[in-house]
């Protein structure tokens, strides 16, 4: 037997889902941001180089004390770069009779370093440091607008901050509409299927996902799909049924006015034309009250009258009414002397009639009415009884047992008895005794007080 596939829900996958692209974004934003902002704030290795080399080359005319060979040089500087240049001496004097560690006189820095990154927000360009061996004498430069990095930090910037969000939400929202898109364009298709008439259509089993919220779904359009096709086929049915046995009265009214046109048998053929015309009129009402049935199936009960009446008294004076029609039955009850109930004496009255009369068409000498408790009826006779295959058939619309002889009827009766029942919230059943004969059993459970 196959495993049933585990269902969960979709709104915790959904909310997992968004949480962690939320914060995927936004780590992925940092990394790329600080990555790209430190990788753009660094000067080129052949800018880093060239200030060296500038430094040196100021450090050798210093050492070799050609002090206005090394004005030239940095006026060139000046003039090629259009920047400021200088090599000062650094001389920090504390005062109050303070003293400086040798760790801040080592270190100390009148300018950046050529490895350091600079500030890509800063609108002037920083003063850049080369010292010299002796570590108190620096060649100072500002940094020449052509060297400063950055040139492309603010279209960055806006794909980082904008068009990195929008390529990846755009992609997160795919995620999510094919996760609820594709069970839903299975169940378009599943609908469309069964709208052309495949009514066998089903998806529960189909659908490719395993979300409660979908697997519900699919459940609902299944059991829509079994309603709707069970409706449709019984009312298929029941139109066949219909037509079926429409057409044998008829066939013999044709034959009757046939024979009455040509004087033949003339009144016998009234009567024959009467009889049947009465069966088709109450064929008619019998298969509008049973369709009526059930289609307010789901409204009846809500709108049923109920009265209370003395069911034994109901019983009785329908046992009265069958045994005049049906002189050579016996009738006997095993009931109380008296019992109330609450329920509708003209619904219950109808099918204790109708099933005492079926009974009294098949009994051999006689039948039985009892009440085990005071929620139920059993309807016995000593007839032949049913087929066991066939128990639950006798309640179908136009079925009738085929080895059946003594019915003239339509197959109705018991159709009309279980929606009745129905209605009033009860059930109805059948079985076969072991001494012969069958038993109807009605249960009253939800209405009796």
């Amino acid at each position: 037997m196959r495993n049933p596939l585990k269902t969960h829900s979709f709104f915790t996958k959904l909310c997992l889902l968004i949480i962690a692209g939320a914060v995927s974004l936004f780590w992925l934003i940092d990394v790329l941001a600080s990555y790209t902002e430190i990788k753009m704030s660094q000067l080129e290795m052949r800018h880093q180089n060239t200030l060296r080399h500038y430094g040196q080359h100021a450090e050798k005319l210093y050492l070799a004390g050609d002090l206005e060979t090394l004005k030239q040089y940095i006026d060139t500087i000046e003039q090629n770069e259009n920047t400021w240049a200088a090599v000062v001496q650094k001389q920090v004097t504390p005062l109050a009779n303070g003293t400086l560690t040798p760790l801040f006189s080592d270190h100390i820095s009148l300018g950046r370093d050529v490895s350091w990154k600079i500030h890509l927000y800063f609108n002037y360009n920083p003063i850049m440091d080369v010292p010299f061996a002796d570590k108190k004498t620096h060649f100072l430069i500002q940094l020449p607008a052509h060297m400063r990095p950055g040139d492309y930090w603010k279209l960055a910037y806006l794909t980082l901050q904008f068009i990195l969000p929008m390529i990846f939400l755009a992609g997160f929202c795919i995620l999510i509409y094919r996760a609820i898109m594709v069970p839903l364009k299975q169940l378009e298709h599943a609908t469309q299927d069964f709208a052309a008439g495949k009514l066998g259509t089903r998806i529960s089993d189909k659908i490719s996902t395993t979300d409660s919220e979908f697997k519900k779904i699919a459940a609902t359009f299944d059991q829509m799909a079994d309603c709707i096709e069970h409706t449709i086929e019984s009312q298929r049915q029941f139109i066949a049924d219909f037509s079926h046995e429409i057409r044998t009265p008829i066939a013999r009214v044709e034959t009757a006015l046939n024979c009455a046109e040509h004087a033949i048998e003339t009144q016998n053929m009234l009567v024959r034309i009467r009889k049947d015309c009465t069966a088709m009129r109450t064929l008619a009402e019998d298969t509008l009250t049973l369709t009526w049935l059930e289609n307010e199936s789901a409204t009846m009960r809500q709108n049923i009258d109920l009265d209370t009446f003395d069911l034994i008294d109901l019983i009785d004076s329908i046992i009265e009414d069958v045994q005049f029609e049906a002189p050579h039955i016996k009738f006997f009850t095993h009931c109380a002397s008296s019992l109330k109930i609450h329920s509708n004496s003209r619904i219950l009255g109808q099918v204790i009639e109708n099933l005492l009369r079926n009974a009294s068409r098949y009994a051999k000498n006689h039948i039985t009415v009892s009440m085990p408790n005071p929620h139920e009826i059993h309807i016995t006779d000593d007839g032949c009884g049913v087929p066991n295959d066939a128990l639950d058939d006798i309640f179908k619309p136009f079925f009738r047992v085929t080895s059946a002889q003594k019915s003239n009827g339509f197959g109705l009766g018991l159709a009309l008895c279980k929606r009745h029942i129905h209605h009033l919230g009860g059930h109805i059943s059948a079985h076969n005794q072991d001494a012969g004969g069958l038993t109807i059993s009605i249960s009253l459970n939800k209405l009796s007080p």
